[in-house]
């Protein structure tokens, strides 16, 4: 059996940097053992690389982060490239806060910097050609996450930085920076690329062309932790907004693409919540989780299981019904539910890996409150998990139970929060029917809507229970199965 989401052993998974070359995706990502209270302290990239994205291949270090006086003590995310001059190129940031002689001297903390290779395992440093912000432009302390690509209209290799403009507003000057190159080792002075006046920071910037539209990629945790794009018919713009502008949600951030010739995947991270509770914060860095990115019709982009992972699900599982609540009945692996108020079909069994397949249909004079699928439970219903579908409100949210202290006040329970927040996505309820594929992994799960939309959360408390769940209304749920590896 495979592991469908990677995480390094006694350590946690930080920005991937994915690269791809004669079939294989060379996965690079930000080494976090967690040393300190600090974020990201002391990173070094390592390297895990698959065909599959079901069998996992670990190179370990691969860029050793700098000593206590180098500009890299932290190495943080970049990218990587294949020059015309045959040798693979990495660019990265470098940043040293132990270092009290940079603030002192007026120097920034971020720098990006440069190493080489042959063989895409083996780097050789170039410090000589690391360069800072230009402090009448930008701000010297945000300068990272360089993303560097060809452009063979022009001839030139571009470099896009997450950066703040110098001076401006505190929330809103964050940019996307842009330098230019002949040869991958002198770069022009930075110029301003992209600058919404939306959010503190672009962080890992990511850009790629298909077919007549280019798509600009960035993660803020401004207004909430996402990963954003915009769409673009010229590199230089205007850019749209595309009717949903995230990819996933809060629960895999940082994404970036890689394409094999034939799919584009998106490569994010699953935040592990302190201490392992669900009513604490996220933490920085988790579990490498991975869609399959594709292009709709209108130039949109959306979001499916990638087909390698889902083809590795083949052995069934039936699925055993420990009750059934009134208003509901049940034929084969078909449920109707018409109910006016909350009904429950409860299931055991929930696999520890597996990937469970429904279509959900409702009438359109019976259109149901909210639907959905629940996980980990009290044969109660209370404590749980629950991806919850709202056609009102055309979204799908994730909930879980308890909230709050349910041993303290009563009016502290969490019912001011009517989900987890920023654990949402929009989805269009028109054809009054979808397809849901939930994917399971211990702690992770994934929901796939229609193969266009995905949410992803870690769970803390795994328990043996799942099942279907309707407010208000008429629903069927049918071709209910589980596939195990």
């Amino acid at each position: 059996m495979g592991n469908i989401f990677y995480r390094p052993k006694n350590a946690w998974f930080g920005d991937a940097i994915p690269f791809y070359d004669k079939g294989i995706f060379y996965i690079y990502y930000l080494y976090d053992e967690r040393k300190t209270t600090f974020t990201a302290d002391h990173t070094s990239w390592h390297l895990v690389s698959t065909r599959d994205f079901v069998h996992w291949k670990e190179e370990g270090e691969v860029l050793p982060a700098g000593s206590e006086k180098d500009i890299d003590q932290a190495c943080y995310t970049g990218s990587v490239i294949k020059g015309n001059d045959g040798v693979y190129h990495l660019f990265y940031t470098g940043q040293n806060p132990l270092n009290q002689d940079y603030e002192l001297e007026g120097k920034p903390q971020q720098y990006i910097l440069h190493a080489v290779s042959t063989d895409l395992i083996n780097w050789e440093k170039h410090y000589e050609t690391a360069f800072p912000a230009q402090k009448d432009k930008f701000e010297p302390h945000d300068w990272r996450d360089p993303f560097v690509f060809y452009q063979e209209e022009t001839g030139e290799y571009y470099m896009l930085l997450a950066a703040r403009l110098q001076g401006k507003s505190f929330r809103r000057s964050g940019c996307v920076a842009i330098c230019r190159s002949k040869d991958l080792w002198n770069w022009q002075p930075g110029e301003i690329f992209f600058s919404p006046g939306m959010y503190y920071t672009h962080e890992c910037p990511d850009m790629f062309r298909e077919g007549k539209w280019w798509y600009l990629l960035y993660s803020t945790f401004t207004t909430c932790f996402a990963t954003h794009y915009r769409k673009a018919k010229s590199f230089q713009g205007p850019w749209e907004f595309p009717h949903d502008d995230v990819l996933d949600a809060r629960g895999l951030y940082a994404i970036k693409t890689a394409f094999d010739g034939k799919y584009r995947y998106g490569f994010g991270w699953i935040p592990t919540r302190h201490e392992n509770c669900d009513q604490n914060y996220l933490e920085w860095g988790g579990t490498l989780a991975v869609h399959e990115i594709y292009q709709l019709e209108n130039g949109d982009l959306a979001e499916k299981i990638p087909h390698t992972i889902e083809e590795a699900f083949e052995k069934k599982q039936k699925a055993t019904i420990l009750y059934v609540e009134d208003g509901i009945q049940k034929k084969e692996n078909e449920l109707f539910f018409s109910t006016e108020n909350t009904a429950w079909v409860i299931f055991n069994n929930l696999p520890k890996q597996g990937l469970l397949k429904a279509k959900i249909q409702w009438e359109k004079e019976g259109c149901p409150i909210n639907f959905g699928i629940g996980l980990h439970m009290e044969k109660g219903c209370d404590d749980g998990y629950f991806f919850r579908f709202e056609p009102g409100y055309n979204r799908m949210v994730f909930d879980l139970w308890p909230r709050g202290d349910i041993e303290g006040e009563q009016h502290r329970m969490g019912g001011d929060i009517p989900f987890v927040p920023a654990f949402e996505r929009r989805v269009d309820y028109v054809n009054n029917e979808m397809a849901v594929k939930l994917l399971i992994e211990e702690d992770i799960c994934i929901m796939y809507v229609n193969d266009r939309t995905a949410m992803s959360v870690r769970v803390c408390n795994i328990k043996d229970n799942w099942g279907f769940f309707v407010t208000g209304g008429k629903v069927t749920v049918t071709d209910i199965s589980w596939s195990l590896m």
